[in-house]
C-alpha cells in the first residue's frame, strides 16, 4: 500500500504540473514532504522484504491485485469522475468560495485523486480557481486518498500488525502533508518571491 500511495504521489504531482505548473509550485512543500516520506519508507521496507527473504520468511507487505489504469473501463470511469468533480468544483467555488472547492476536494479524493487533482488543475489553467487553491485542493485529495487505504487495508488484509504498521506509515505520510501545507500557505510569497516575473 505505501508503495501504491509513493505511485499516487508521483501521479498527482505530476498531472498537476502538466495541467497547472504554477498550483504545482504552490504545493510544492507538502508534495515533497509526502514524496520523501513516502520514498524512505518504501525503500526501507524494501531492504526489510531483501532481508526476510534472505531469511526464507515472507516479504511485510502483500500486493492486492488491481485493474489494469490503462484499460477502457478505467479510462471512461476516470473521465466521467473528472468531470462531474470539475463541474462540482466550479459550482462549490461559486457558491460557498474557497471552502465549497475544498469539500470537492475532499469528495474527490475519496472516489479518484486522480481527476479531483486534474480538476484542480484545469480550472487553474482556465484561470477559474487561483493557483494556491488548487495546489492545496491538490494535496487534500492526495491525503484523503491515501488516508483512504487505511480502512480498506483494514478490512480486507485481516492483519492486525500490518493494520497497525500502515496505519502509523499513513499517519505520519498525512501529518507531513498537512504541516507541509501549513509551511506552504504562511510561507508561500516568501517562497515563490524569487520565482516571480
Amino acid at each position: 500500500m505505501v508503495l501504491a500511495t509513493l505511485a499516487m504521489l508521483v501521479r498527482n504531482a505530476v498531472i498537476l504540473g502538466l495541467l497547472a505548473p504554477g498550483a504545482l509550485l504552490n504545493s510544492v512543500i507538502p508534495l515533497g514532504l509526502m514524496l520523501a516520506c513516502t520514498s524512505i519508507i518504501v525503500v526501507l521496507a524494501r531492504r526489510a522484504d531483501g532481508a526476510a527473504l534472505k531469511r526464507g520468511e515472507k516479504p511485510t507487505e502483500r500486493v492486492p491485485a488491481m485493474q489494469s489504469p490503462f484499460s477502457l473501463t478505467a479510462a471512461l470511469r476516470f473521465g466521467v469522475i473528472f468531470l462531474g468533480l470539475q463541474i462540482a468544483g466550479t459550482l462549490a467555488q461559486r457558491a460557498l468560495g474557497t471552502v465549497g472547492f475544498y469539500g470537492v476536494s475532499v469528495a474527490g479524493g475519496m472516489v479518484s485523486s486522480a481527476s479531483a487533482v486534474a480538476a484542480a488543475g484545469s480550472l487553474a489553467a482556465a484561470a477559474r480557481l487561483p493557483l494556491h487553491v488548487a495546489g492545496t485542493g491538490a494535496i487534500i485529495a492526495s491525503l484523503v486518498s491515501a488516508a483512504v487505504n487505511l480502512p480498506i487495508v483494514a478490512r480486507l488484509g485481516g492483519d492486525r500488525a500490518l493494520t497497525r504498521r500502515l496505519a502509523w506509515t499513513l499517519s505520519g505520510i498525512v501529518m507531513l502533508g498537512v504541516v507541509g501545507t501549513l509551511i506552504q500557505a504562511h510561507m508561500a510569497d516568501w517562497l515563490l518571491l524569487p520565482l516571480a516575473p
